[in-house]
């Protein structure tokens, strides 16, 4: 609750801590989380992925490398 459409079945529990535009302003903290990708989009930007908070969709987004996202660190 409230996110019923979600199921966790990949492990992740992916919390909404927002981003950091790149005039150092936050935004969406609380409604969406946003992790950075190891892909490049261009020189400027690069892929990431976003989960919102109240529904079970995941989202690809380019956004540019001036932006503070989050990152997830796995282990081998």
């Amino acid at each position: 609750s409230p996110n019923t459409d979600a199921t966790n079945e990949s492990g992740f529990s992916g919390l909404p801590g927002g981003g950091r535009d790149g005039s150092g302003d936050f935004y969406y903290v609380g409604d969406f989380g946003y992790w950075w990708s190891s892909s490049e989009y261009g020189t400027t930007s690069a892929w990431d992925r976003g989960l919102g908070f109240n529904g079970g969709n995941a989202y690809q987004n380019d956004d540019g490398k001036r932006y503070g996202l989050s990152v997830r660190c796995l282990r081998d």
